[in-house]
Order: structure tokens, then sequence, then C-alpha cells
């Protein structure tokens, strides 16, 4: 059987008198990677026990503020009951003798010696995106050539901080980041990054991202803006609004089409076109119901589904499948396979049984790109990273939910909101529709 690739997804964004400013409202919590602890369970109930329990409250005390590192010991009479702990932010935002955990923008570690001003390499956690990357070669060396110079500018900030972007396609850029504890001297800084960037081909070769995080430095790259820019510049008062205002309104009343594709040129006998007639109707009849998503087939000979936004109410997904029935019919009619898009559903049909599986083309998109005529947005990037930050979280609770859909909304000023929108198909693994998410928010054209 020929392998088919379709993306059956939405992501939505929506600006209501949008500006770049710093959101007022960040509902969401940090996002938890890894932890690691060799568990002791003798120090229960112990001196030691007590003290991290005084440690962690003096950490989290001195959390808020500007510091964003801070370390700090509790001295006992005992030496061995003595505890020093750290934690770092990102440089953009109990039984166990030496934790450490890690998030997606922090680290908390303590120990029963002083490990300050020290190069730790164990633990180690690595997260890669499995996706491949096209051109491995050039990838890679662009890759590794630009997370060594952030690794350089990392080593000589005062923050042991530092990010970096660089051209991949007219449409793609390669995002990195690279940052030690403060406590660091820039050449224990940089020795141990060169460390975490020396293994970074034992985690990540030809993938489309990686994080490597090891007790005293990490270093990340992906293809999408996953920091804020440290350099901020006052920002417009406004930015210009969509070009799309009928998809963008809440619902409107008609489904407006999009796009479809039939991506096979293989013609059908009559005995095909019978099946393909039965099984549109019966998709048809199922979103009458109240169903959001439904698929079938017919003498498994043609297999197929409609999806509906997950908002929708029942009227306008019924509507918006009938309509997606009819013109699917006339525009693939003849050939083995059809998909089309409206602003409401997604329909789709083939002559294989496709459900489950995890499918990224063809696809079809729709860019609202307004460039304002003084220019670029001065905080473009800013911009980006809100939006992209934003998906990823989205994506992780699409993924968690049976209905395979998820909202979120941003509050940015007292009169501007972000608003995502993100959808996979029922029939797919959590797993799988977090992935097809993630892969998405890494092609948008975040620069363009």
């Amino acid at each position: 059987m020929a392998s088919h690739k379709i993306l059956f997804l939405f992501i939505l964004l929506g600006f209501l008198n949008f500006a770049t400013t710093e959101p007022q409202d960040q509902s969401s919590t940090p996002f938890y990677l890894s932890h690691a602890c060799n568990v002791d369970n003798s120090i229960a109930n112990s001196a030691f026990q007590f003290n991290v329990r005084t440690l962690l409250s003096s950490l989290s005390s001195n959390a808020p503020g500007d510091n964003g590192f801070y370390n700090t010991t509790v001295p006992s009479q005992n030496p061995t009951d003595s505890v020093f702990g750290l934690f770092m932010c990102r440089g953009d935002c109990s039984l166990s003798i030496q934790p450490v955990i890690w998030y997606d923008e922090c680290t908390v570690r303590y120990f029963n010696r002083s490990f300050f001003s020290t190069v730790d390499t164990t633990p180690r956690f690595a997260l890669l995106n499995t996706a491949n990357i096209s051109n491995q070669e050039s990838f890679m060396r662009l890759m590794f050539s630009t997370i060594n110079k952030t690794a350089d500018e990392a080593a000589k900030d005062d923050k042991k901080f530092a990010t970096r972007q660089t051209t991949i396609s007219e449409f793609q850029n390669l995002y990195c980041l690279a940052q030690c504890t403060p406590d660091l001297s820039p050449l224990d800084c940089r020795s141990c990054l060169s460390k975490v960037i020396g293994n970074l081909p034992l985690f990540c070769e030809g993938q489309q991202g990686a994080r490597v995080l090891y007790p005293s430095c990490n270093v990340r790259y992906d293809l999408y803006p996953f920091y804020r820019s440290t350099k901020r510049t006052k920002p417009p008062a406004w930015v210009p609004a969509t070009n799309y205002p009928d998809a963008d309104s809440q619902i409107s009343e008609d489904p407006t089409y999009l796009n479809h594709s039939c991506p096979t040129n293989v013609t059908v006998d009559t005995t095909f076109q019978m099946y393909l007639k039965t099984l549109l109707f019966y998709l048809s009849s199922n979103a009458t119901n109240g169903k959001k998503y439904y698929e079938d087939n017919v003498e498994q000979t043609v297999y197929g589904l409609f999806m509906c936004r997950g908002d929708l109410p029942s009227q306008l997904c019924q509507q918006c499948v009938l309509n997606a029935t009819q013109r699917i019919s006339s525009v693939c009619n003849s050939v083995q396979e059809g998909i089309i898009w409206y602003s409401h559903c997604m329909l789709r049909y083939s002559n294989w049984n496709f459900f489950s599986e995890l499918e990224e083309s063809p696809k079809t998109d729709i860019l609202s790109v307004t460039i304002p005529s003084t220019g670029p947005i001065p905080e473009q990037d800013f911009f980006n990273y809100t939006i992209s930050n934003t998906i990823v979280k989205l994506a992780e609770e699409a993924g968690n939910n049976t209905e395979r859909y998820a909202t979120k909304s941003l509050k940015l000023t007292d009169f501007q909101t972000l608003y995502t929108l993100a959808q996979c198909t029922q029939d797919l693994s959590s797993d799988d529709c977090q992935k097809c998410l993630e892969d998405i928010n890494r092609n948008i054209p975040w620069f363009r």
C-alpha cells in the first residue's frame, strides 16, 4: 500500500486589538521536564530532612524579584546534615540526598555537600523532537556552528545565558539557547557547555529540535522561538488586525470553504463511486446528532471521517459536513482519495484504512501576514515567542483531552487578548496528537 500523508488538525490564532506587550495574566503553570533522585529512606524524619525543608523554603522565598539565580546553605553541627541548594531560572523567564528537578523555565537542586561553583555533568536529561530534518548534514553543521557561538556568548555573559537565531531558509529560522548556573566561572561554564554540545550527536543526530540538561548547564535548539528576546524595545501602540474577519469571529453563521486536495490521480470504477456515495451519506447523516467526530467505512473498500471544530453547535457542524460532502463529491469524485477543509470542519475519504494514523501531508494554511507601512514590528520576536510558547502548552492540553481539542486565551493588556485553538482527529493517540501539533508549530514561518 502506498504511503500517504494527510494532516488532520486545526491551529487557530485570533487577535482582538493586539499589541505586542508583556502579558498581564500568565495562567499556565511552568512546564515540568524531569527530575533525578537517589532515594535514601534512612533520612526520613531526620535532621537532614528538616534542613531540606528549611532550604526549600528559603529558595522559594528568594525566588520573587529579578535575581534569576540564588544559592544558600543550611548548616548543621553534623556536617553530613548540612544542605546546600540553588535555583536557576531560565534567563528569559524530599527523601533524597542529591536531587535535581528541571522545568522548562527553571532548575532546582540540593545536596549534602557544597557543589557551588563546581561543574557537575550528572545526572543528565535529554528531550528531543523525533521528527527528522531534510538535508541533515547541512542542518547539523549549521546547528553546531550556531550552538557553539551561543555557548561562547553565554560563558562571557554575567548571567551565563545567551540565545541566538540564524536563517535556515526563506521561511524558517533555527533558534538556540545556552545557559550555565551563574556561580560558574566563564571557563567552567564553557567547559560544561562543550560537554553538553559534544553529547548532542548521541541524542539528536538529524532531529529537528532537542534539549540536553546537566545540573550545571543546558543547551537547546529548535525550529520555533521557544525563548523571549532579551533585547526589549518600546512596542508600537497597535498591531494591524488580521486579514480574515469572517474566519476570526467566534462562530460565523456559514462555514467558509478553505481548500481541498485530491492527492492521487488514480481513477475509480463505478462500484467505488457507489460506495463513496454511500459513505458520504453515512457521514452527513451522523453529523445530525451532536457528534463532532465520526468515522466509517463501506465494505472495507472506502474509508472516511469528518471532524467539526470542538466549540461548534450541532446545527453548524451539520451544515458544514453537508457542504463538505457535496463539494468533495464534485471535485474529487473520480479519484481514490480526497480531503476538504472548511472553517468549521474537515472531511476526508480514502481507499485505504487511515484511521489512527498520524498524517502530515497534504496540508493547507492561511497566514494573515500584515507588515505595517512603518516597517517590521519592533517587538516581533517577543510576539512570536508568546504565540509559539502558547501553542506548545496548547498541544499538550489537546493531546491529553479525550476529544483532542483545546483552546487558550492570553490577556496581553486591558484591551488586547490572544486566542488560540488546536485540534486533532479523535482517532489519534495522545502522543501522536501532541507530536502532530508540535510539528505544526515548528513549521510556522515565524520570521516571515
